[in-house]
This record gives C-alpha cells, sequence and structure tokens, in this order.
C-alpha cells in the first residue's frame, strides 16, 4: 500500500471512530428522558434499545462498515431511515434523538466533504418530514413549523460547516503527507551524500597512500583491499591479477572486514582462472573491460566446485584496465546481508576500481622498470668487464701473434704455419667473443644499425665480389623490443652465411618489414638453392634460425624457388610494448 493511500485509509478510519464517539455520546439525552420521564413510555424505551443495539452492532463492526460506506455511499440511507425512525416515535420535533440523527449527516460530510453532506442533508430532510408526517398522523404529536424549519436549516448548515472543515483537513493531510514526502527524500538524498562524500574521501585517501609509499605490487593490493572493506565498510573484497604471458588471472588475495590473510591456494580451487570468454562472467568482465553488478545470483565461473567456494550472491565484478590492458579484477560481495549492491554504491565501486587499476598498473610498471634497469646495468658490466678483460687479452694475443709469425727466419716455415692457424683461432675465438658481448649489451639497435651490422658481417665473411646484396629496412624498427631485433639480427646474418658459402649467388636479397600486426624477415637469393639431406636433419645454421625465432615467437619457411635459388622468410606479431616479448613458443617451427 502507498504511503498517500495508507495515509487515507487511517485518516478514514480515524473519522469513523470520532462518529463513533459522537453516536454514543448523542444518547445521553434519550437517556436522561427515559430517567426523568415517570411513568416510563414503553415505546421510548424500545426505541432507546433499538438505537443502543444498532450502535453496539456499528462500533463491533466498525472497520467492516468503514470500508463498506466508503464503497457504497448509498449505505448512509439505511442509517437515516434508522434516525427517521426513532424521531417518528418519539415526539418529532420534539424528539430527544434529534443529535442522534446528525450522526449520518457528519460522516458523509466528512467522508465525502461538502457535496457529500449536503446531499445527505438533503435526503434526511425529506425523510425527516416524513417521519413528522407519521408522528403526527399516527401518534397525533403536534408539529412546530418553526422548530421543523429550524431543525432541517440545521442539518444543512452542519452538512456545509463539517464538509468545508473535511475539505481543511483534507489539504493538511496532503501537506502533511507531501512534507513527509519531502522530509524521507531529504534523508535520502543527505545520506547519499554521505555515502559519496565517504567514498570520495576513501579514494582521495587511497590515492594519497599509494602515491607516498607504494613501493612494493602486494603493499598497493593490500591499501586497496583495506579501503573497500574498512572505508567504504563492505564485508569481502578479493583481488586477482592478470599474467599476460599466459593469459591467466591469478595471485588471488581476500579480505575480509576484520580479518587479514593470504590464502597459499588462491581464492579458486586451482589458483589460475584462464582468461577465456568460456571462463565465465569474471573473465568475460575482464576480457570486455567493463564491470559487472550481479543482482540475479548467476555463477561467476563455468566451474561448479570454484563457485561453490567462492560463495557469491549478489556480487561486483570490477576489471581493473590501465590503458586498455587489464591488470586485474576486484570481486566485491556483501555476504553477510546478501543483497544486492546498490547502483549507487556500485557506481562509487566502479571509480575506486578505476583509481585502484591506476595505482597497481603504475606500481607494476615502476617495479617491472626498476628490474629491467637493475638486469641491463648487470649486464652492461658483465659486457664491460669482458671487453676490458678477456677480449683485450685475446687483442694482445692476436697481436702478439702476428708479430712473431714476421720476426721467425724464412727457414722457420712449420713454426710460422702453426702460428698463423693459432693466430686465426685468437683472431675467431675475438670475434665471437665481442658477438657475445654485443648480444649481452643493452642499447637499442636501429634501422641503420641493422643494416650496418649485416654489411660489416659480409665484409668478415670475405664475401664474393661478384655478390650484390641488397638490405632495406622498411618501418619503424623501435616498435619492437630490443631481443627481438638482435634475434633477427641473427637470423639475417646467418642466412646470409649461408648464402656465401653455399649458394654460389650473384643477388641476394635481405628485407626487414614492420608493418603492424606483422613484421615479416625475408631472405632470398638466385643461387643453386639447398639440397635435403637424407635422414632429414638440418645443419648447425638452420637449427640455430629455427632455436632464434622460437625464442621470439615466430615462425620459419624455407624453401626453393621454381626459378632458382631459395627464400627464408621469417613473420611473427609486431608488439607495441618497448622492451616485453612475448614467450610464444609454438611446438614447431613451420618448414
Amino acid at each position: 500500500m502507498s504511503r498517500g493511500r495508507l495515509s487515507r485509509f487511517f485518516y478514514q478510519e480515524n473519522v469513523f471512530l470520532f462518529m463513533l464517539g459522537y453516536r454514543w455520546l448523542s444518547l445521553i439525552p434519550p437517556a436522561l428522558g427515559l430517567v426523568l420521564t415517570v411513568p416510563a413510555n414503553p415505546l421510548l424505551w424500545l426505541a432507546f434499545t433499538f438505537a443502543v443495539l444498532d450502535t453496539l452492532a456499528l462500533s463491533a463492526f466498525h472497520a467492516r462498515f468503514n470500508r463498506l460506506v466508503q464503497t457504497y455511499p448509498l449505505l448512509f440511507g439505511i442509517d437515516h431511515m434508522v434516525a427517521a425512525g426513532l424521531i417518528a416515535v418519539t415526539g418529532g420535533t420534539e424528539s430527544p434523538y434529534y443529535l442522534f440523527a446528525l450522526s449520518p449527516i457528519l460522516a458523509a460530510a466528512f467522508f465525502f466533504q461538502v457535496r457529500g453532506g449536503l446531499f445527505a442533508a438533503g435526503a434526511f430532510s425529506l425523510l425527516y418530514l416524513g417521519a413528522l408526517g407519521v408522528s403526527t398522523l399516527v401518534l397525533n404529536v403536534t408539529v412546530e413549523t418553526v422548530s421543523a424549519i429550524s431543525q432541517i436549516a440545521g442539518f444543512f448548515l452542519i452538512a456545509a460547516l463539517f464538509g468545508y472543515l473535511a475539505i481543511l483537513l483534507k489539504r493538511v493531510r496532503e501537506t502533511t503527507t507531501a512534507l513527509e514526502r519531502a522530509h524521507d527524500e531529504l534523508l535520502r538524498k543527505h545520506a547519499s551524500l554521505e555515502r559519496s562524500n565517504r567514498d570520495w574521501e576513501s579514494i582521495h585517501a587511497l590515492g594519497q597512500a599509494i602515491q607516498s609509499s607504494a613501493i612494493d605490487v602486494l603493499d598497493v593490493e593490500e591499501k586497496i583491499l583495506t579501503t573497500i572493506t574498512g572505508d567504504l565498510e563492505y564485508e569481502r573484497v578479493m583481488l586477482g591479477l592478470v599474467d599476460q604471458e599466459n593469459q591467466m588471472l591469478l595471485g588471488w588475495l581476500t579480505h575480509r572486514r576484520r580479518t587479514w590473510y593470504e590464502s597459499p591456494a588462491g581464492v579458486f580451487a586451482t589458483n589460475e582462472l584462464p582468461l577465456r570468454a568460456d571462463s565465465g562472467l569474471i573473465a568475460q568482465a575482464v576480457l570486455e573491460g567493463k564491470p559487472r553488478n550481479i543482482a540475479n545470483g548467476a555463477p561467476p565461473t563455468n566451474d561448479p566446485a570454484m563457485n561453490a567456494r567462492l560463495g557469491l550472491a549478489h556480487y561486483a565484478i570490477l576489471p581493473l584496465i590501465m590503458r586498455d590492458h587489464p591488470v586485474g579484477v576486484l570481486l566485491v560481495d556483501n555476504p553477510d546481508s546478501g543483497a544486492p549492491i546498490p547502483a549507487e554504491s556500485f557506481r562509487s565501486l566502479t571509480t575506486v576500481a578505476h583509481q585502484a587499476a591506476l595505482a597497481l598498473g603504475s606500481t607494476k610498471l615502476c617495479v617491472e622498470r626498476a628490474q629491467r634497469l637493475a638486469v641491463e646495468q648487470e649486464r652492461n658490466r658483465i659486457a664491460m668487464e669482458i671487453h676490458d678483460t678477456a677480449s683485450q687479452a685475446l687483442f694482445g694475443i692476436v697481436y702478439a701473434l702476428d708479430a712473431c709469425t714476421k720476426m721467425l727466419p724464412p727457414d722457420a716455415e712449420p713454426v710460422r704455419a702453426r702460428l698463423i692457424d693459432t693466430r686465426a683461432v685468437a683472431e675467431h675465438t675475438m670475434y665471437d667473443l665481442r658477438r657475445s658481448v654485443y648480444d649481452i649489451w643493452s642499447r637499442e639497435l636501429t634501422a641503420n644499425e641493422f643494416a650496418a651490422e649485416l654489411r660489416a658481417h659480409l665484409v668478415k665473411l670475405d664475401a664474393p665480389k661478384t655478390l650484390k646484396v641488397n638490405i632495406s629496412v622498411e618501418g619503424e624498427l623501435d616498435m619492437l623490443g630490443s631481443a627481438v631485433r638482435k634475434n633477427l639480427l641473427r637470423i639475417a646474418e646467418e642466412g646470409l652465411s649461408n648464402i656465401v658459402k653455399h649458394s654460389r649467388a650473384t643477388e641476394a636479397t635481405v628485407c626487414l618489414s614492420i608493418k603492424p600486426p606483422q613484421t615479416r624477415l625475408l631472405i632470398q637469393d638466385n643461387g643453386r638453392g639447398f639440397a635435403t639431406r637424407p635422414n632429414g636433419q638440418n645443419g648447425f645454421g638452420l637449427n640455430s634460425v629455427r632455436e632464434r625465432a622460437r625464442a621470439i615467437g615466430a615462425q620459419v619457411w624455407l624453401e626453393n624457388l621454381p626459378e632458382g635459388g631459395a627464400k627464408l622468410e621469417v613473420t611473427l606479431n609486431t608488439f607495441t610494448r618497448g622492451d616485453e616479448v612475448q614467450e610464444v613458443y609454438a611446438d614447431s617451427a613451420g618448414g
């Protein structure tokens, strides 16, 4: 029942009770008349008894009569006839039941305002005149015309007065109801503003705490969880991190309002949830990057055992997205209340999730950057040590062997040959060592340096002057990570080595094309192609190419061309994530 209907019901009920009280009081004059009349008139006692029984019946069933007269207003006519009958048998204009006869008119005026009261007054006036006629003809009672007119006028006056009073009471009631509604709305908005203010204060405090002391991912996670359960007063919250490499949600933490713990086995039956659409609502929300407020008890995953352990019925799934990349996910529920999260609270949680994603993602980037910088510094240190010690020593050995070879007398040819061989080995070792140092060195490789390294490699291979090699780099090389660039360079060097040593080609092409979403390295010549070994095994060089391609998630195709020559093609997806390398290990490279 609405507030307006409920208020109207209680108003009508109170009016009916008031009219019953008036009706009982109106029986006092006839009761006094019976007591003071000696000897008592049996007809008067009979009329009084009937009036009392009628009033008792109305009192006993007042609720039902109240509903009936609201639905069927003409039922007031029965009460009018009862009152008219009492007046007819008890003296006409001198009847003590005049006040009793006014009760149905007053009730009609209260229930149906002025119009209803005047209609009741007019109807009873006709019945009243009939009652006076019966009293005159049957009981020989003298009717005073002035008194009759005054009493009839009193019917209409009372009906108009109380009808207007009912209108005023209705307006007061409506105004009171409107004020109550406004009061309730103000209380609701005040509570909402207090909640929003508390939420924003929590978000602000979370941001300040993270900016001032967030140096570890676990610290940031704990601050996020304690903010939601402590400041925002939610019973339970769970946080999982996204593993981009394996496309999993793992590393789950759970925080309750009064207990902080890290579950060794995670929240789920397993510690990992695959990021696939068929994994359930959690994975779908993270993949879509859209928060969800689950109010219908839908299971969060497609694993019944996992859902039983989670125990979620009404909960919010809040993906943590930073720069269009998922960082993690928050699960918030109220297991104690068992009620859905209101829309307004869900909006506040979404704002907290945005702040948490920024804080968590930034902290992860800072930690990863610091780790990568530490690795690079250590690699640079090792490279410097190798360059300053072993490399210099080998250079000295090569220089000394060369000098010794020149100082030998002409008849020491066997010794000279041995020294020349030793010098060649030392020089080759020095070349390999420098190459390893280059691999360790963390500097970036530009497009010009990529082409220059390949040309220098051709010089070291002592490529024949009849071989013309065209080297080109298309696209932005800095879109690739440093590890990807170096592996592509080594693959290209190995391809050129095979061309120089085995192909007898006169023309060769090396083209590196970086055009998202794919990077393609093509090495092609017009030589005699390659021969397939009987045992199906590849040489060391081709195995090296395949291993390097596998390490960067690339695929390799090697084939003889119909017009002569061979083609080596390496393709991989282009990623724009700095030094990150997607470790996609295929079961086998393409052939």
